[in-house]
């Protein structure tokens, strides 16, 4: 069965960029016949701001993108990463690191992800050691993953990145880590979401292998742009203007490069949303990383 998710950040209210996501893999569910589910990654709680989560949900609620199944909260699932993390520690895969960020600036080289970390703490037996990042030791060899959007993405992550953090030293679970446990908790299938996340799709897929779980089919779409500049909560990127939900969604549709000939602005959004479940195509935002969006079109 097909499951797909939408899985925001709480750091602040929806934009354009996070609806197009949101309406993308939306429509590609349901075009499917499948679920959409709705997960709330608000495991980096410092990055939580008060009254986002209501926010989206609301946000969500008035364009129609009604969820399938209960909310999932990220923070509520702190036990079960925790399983997972001791459980690739017995099988010998994940060692303690005190290593500070100055210290990886200085002795590390960078790359084309960032900085390559060298392995300085792998033989250093941290274990007994407090207040420590957790990474997990990768092997030479490269990986390669067919996106349905973008094609063909490569990497080593031994000779691009180097082992990689599973958990902070504060104690929170990291990006990569967390959403390979939940695609297995939440038997996703299927993963839509934008071009900047697409550098972490072969560390997942890494994670995936070693942890035995299936790995979701994934397409990344462009991200939108506004100046040549991604959009983002933090720069207050709104989106949301009420009684202009119809009007959003066909700005998300052209921009995702659906056909909205036979639209018009008198339409409700049920229906925009039936007419576009039956019209949905990825095939048409094929072999692009980011698209420039209009000035006005997510004020």
């Amino acid at each position: 069965m097909y499951i797909g998710r939408f899985a925001p950040t709480p750091s602040g209210p929806l934009h354009f960029g996070s609806i197009v996501t949101a309406i993308a893999s939306f429509l590609d569910a349901k075009s499917n016949k499948g679920k959409w589910l709705l997960k709330i990654d608000d495991i980096d709680e410092p990055r939580v701001r008060d009254g986002s989560v209501s926010e989206i949900l609301k946000g969500l609620e008035r364009l129609g993108l009604a969820w399938d199944d209960h909310v999932v909260y990220q923070s509520q699932r702190k036990e079960q990463y925790q399983f997972h993390i001791n459980d690739l520690k017995e099988k010998g895969l994940l060692y303690n690191c005190n290593c500070s960020r100055k210290m990886i600036n200085n002795s590390s080289l960078t790359g084309s992800h960032g900085l390559i970390y060298n392995g300085t703490c792998r033989e250093k037996n941290l274990k007994n050691q407090t207040g420590c990042s957790i990474r997990i030791k990768v092997v030479d060899e490269d990986i390669s993953i067919i996106d349905s959007i973008q094609g063909e993405i490569s990497q080593n992550i031994h000779n691009d990145i180097g082992d990689f953090i599973l958990k902070r030293s504060d104690d929170i679970f990291s990006y990569q880590f967390s959403v390979v446990v939940d695609n297995h908790l939440d038997n996703i299938s299927h993963i839509i979401r934008g071009y900047d996340l697409i550098n972490s799709l072969p560390r997942q897929f890494y994670l995936h292998k070693v942890m035995g779980f299936d790995f979701p089919k994934s397409s990344h779409i462009p991200i939108a742009t506004l100046g040549r500049k991604k959009l983002s909560k933090g720069h207050g990127d709104r989106i949301l203007i009420q009684n202009y939900e119809n009007l959003i969604w066909m700005n998300a549709l052209t921009f995702l490069g659906q056909s909205t000939q036979n639209y018009h602005l008198s339409m409700t959004v049920e229906d925009i949303i039936q007419h576009a479940i039956k019209g949905w195509s990825k095939n048409k935002v094929k072999g692009f990383a980011e698209r420039e969006i209009d000035e006005h079109a997510h004020r």
